[in-house]
């Protein structure tokens, strides 16, 4: 008489993993699911039937565990993403700040500016009478 091997069933420990209430159901169902007694019949087709199912549990498991991982990076790319969105519309908004302080600094200045060409200009004509009045006391 053949002895088969015992099936070992391995599922990784995760931390902080929360399962849903059908995941428990699955992974009870493979618990309490009884293994099929080889029959001195030699009959393979009830193994290979066990076999398929098992697989397709096992699958079916590993497929909403992976679709989990999957939504879990999802929602930590978003919220990286969304952090990113704020840390950028900050700085943007500090940016607008700071441009309008320059602009603002940079009108006074051109005022400024301004102001001090044409009393440079008042000034170069009054010297320029000035000059012209000394020229004809001179001349008187």
């Amino acid at each position: 008489m053949m002895f088969e091997d015992p099936v070992h069933y391995h599922l990784p420990v995760l931390e902080d993993v929360f399962y849903s209430p059908s995941d428990f159901n699955d992974l009870f169902s493979l618990l309490e699911t009884e293994f099929p007694v080889q029959s001195t019949s030699g009959s393979e087709t009830n193994r290979l039937v066990f076999s398929l199912e098992e697989r397709k549990r096992r699958r079916k498991i590993s497929n909403r565990e992976s679709a989990r991982r999957s939504r879990l990076r999802k929602k930590n790319y978003l919220e990286n993403v969304t952090e990113q969105v704020d840390r950028l519309k900050a700085k943007n908004r500090d940016l607008k700040n700071r441009l309008c302080v320059v602009a603002h600094r940079c009108q006074a200045a051109q005022s400024e500016t301004d102001r001090l060409r044409l009393e440079s200009f008042v000034l170069q004509q009054y010297l320029v009478k000035l000059h012209e009045r000394l020229n004809s006391m001179q001349l008187h």
